[in-house]
């Protein structure tokens, strides 16, 4: 059966089994490329199909999951939650009943479906082409490759509520090595889309070909407490890799150094942080949560106030509060809590006009691992590469920097937000940070 009918068998056969259950499901699909010197090196096409469902018995919540869609395999899974609600913790929450959602799929476009192999082929070969003709100091692509995305889900449950979402994505990206005097340098840049028509070989090959030769003539600089700006290249993956303390779990579990200081300031008055679903900004668009729950903006932190955690149903019970919409699971694991679109409102600067905050200040525009980063100390030690600048002109190229620092004392030092977003089709967009003074060792 399909994954709709195997859905719908999931909730007829579930009722009576539980006080409450709710299904969620997926089915996606992917196929792509690689080239590697004229040639395509590899072809993949995968699918995925599942459907998990959660059972709540005598107030505990049970979870199991199949990637068989017979009956059989449905029920044998419905038995093997119910099981499950043995071994688990009591809950206090009601399941939504179904609410009205925009029609249509916002997140999908049917000309996609349209775009072939063979097109993205040709495309992938000429831009080989192309990223070579950049410059002479690239000598190899050892990545080069397209992906196409399709994925269909379900969320439903005992009430009737069965909500449907489709989308639809294409990725195309090069990896360069550039060499120069002995001294070997990488460079990659990744453009997703949903609109084949935006795709340029030119913008693709000129971004692969910048980024491998930018840190060319890289020199030493002085450690200690210098103003560092964050471009907004590397700004998203910094603010992301410490969202968990910010989900009501983790404080819940005393995981999360926030724990009981909603409503207090906990970073600098320039910086907010949202949950942004709905947002127009952004190209994806999250109408309803894993739990069938409609979601909202959350502003996490506003003008430096930690305002609201993100909560879902259970940790909204256990904080005797509403969910703010942000359930995230998929149909093989348990109820989680996510961001949905992480957003750093923009400020009133731009990128350039960041650096002319300081006589002297690093730029990063890469950051390296992220082993020494953890979120619940908030504790940072990471590799990074950027320019130094005086007074606001980018002076010359550095690399094999280390920065240090905690990042709740980080969010107090910004000090400026950019007014620029890095990658229109991301769903965290972080303008460039300028930061008052971090630890850089050399």
């Amino acid at each position: 059966m399909n994954i709709t009918d195997a859905v719908s068998c999931m909730c007829d056969l579930a009722k009576g089994e539980a006080e409450q259950f709710d299904v969620i499901a997926s089915n996606s699909h992917s196929e792509g490329l690689s080239v590697f010197q004229g040639q395509v090196q590899n072809t993949e096409i995968s699918d995925s199909v599942g459907l998990g469902i959660r059972v709540i018995k005598d107030g505990r919540p049970g979870y199991a999951h199949t990637e068989r869609l017979t009956k059989d395999a449905i029920a044998q899974t419905i038995k093997d939650a119910v099981c499950h609600t043995q071994w688990t913790e009591k809950v206090n929450f009601e399941l939504p009943a179904p609410a009205k959602i925009p029609d249509g799929y916002p997140d999908y476009n049917p000309a996609l479906e349209s775009l072939t192999l063979a097109e993205l082929k040709e495309f992938c070969i000429e831009l080989e082409k192309e990223t070579f003709s950049r410059s002479i100091d690239i000598k190899n692509i050892p990545y080069l490759g397209a992906d196409l995305n399709r994925d269909f889900s379900i969320v439903a449950n005992h009430k009737g509520l069965f909500y449907t979402d489709k989308g639809n994505s294409v990725s195309v990206g090069a990896g360069a090595v550039a060499v120069r005097d002995g001294v070997s340098k990488l460079g990659n840049f990744v453009k997703s889309e949903r609109d084949w028509s935006k795709f340029s070989v030119a913008e693709i090959a000129d971004r692969t070909a910048s980024y491998a030769t930018e840190l060319f003539g890289a020199k030493k600089i002085e450690g200690g407490k210098i103003p560092v700006v964050f471009s907004e290249r590397i700004s998203g993956r910094f603010v992301g890799m410490y969202a968990s303390p910010y989900i009501a779990e983790s404080m819940q579990k005393g995981t999360s150094r926030l724990a009981g200081k909603e409503g207090q300031k906990i970073a600098s008055e320039k910086l907010s942080l949202w949950s942004d679903p709905l947002g127009e900004i952004f190209c994806h668009k999250i109408f309803f949560d894993s739990e069938g729950c409609l979601t909202r903006r959350v502003e996490v932190i506003k003008d430096g106030i930690f305002n609201e955690a993100l909560y879902n149903l259970d940790t909204a019970a256990k904080a005797g509060r509403a969910t703010t919409g942000n359930g995230s699971r998929d149909f093989g694991s348990k109820m989680a809590t996510s961001f949905w679109n992480m957003l750093v409102p923009a400020g009133e600067y731009s990128s350039a006009d960041l650096l002319k905050l300081f006589p002297k200040c690093l730029l990063v525009v890469r950051l390296e691992g992220s082993s020494g980063c953890s979120s619940v100390s908030g504790e940072l030690s990471i590799g990074a590469h950027g320019f130094w600048c005086e007074n606001g002109v980018i002076q010359h190229p550095v690399d094999g920097v280390t920065l240090s620092g905690n990042y709740f004392d980080i969010i107090q030092n910004v000090v400026g937000v950019g007014n620029e977003y890095y990658n229109p089709f991301a769903s965290v967009k972080v303008p460039a940070l300028a930061i008052s003074e971090l630890a850089v060792s050399c």
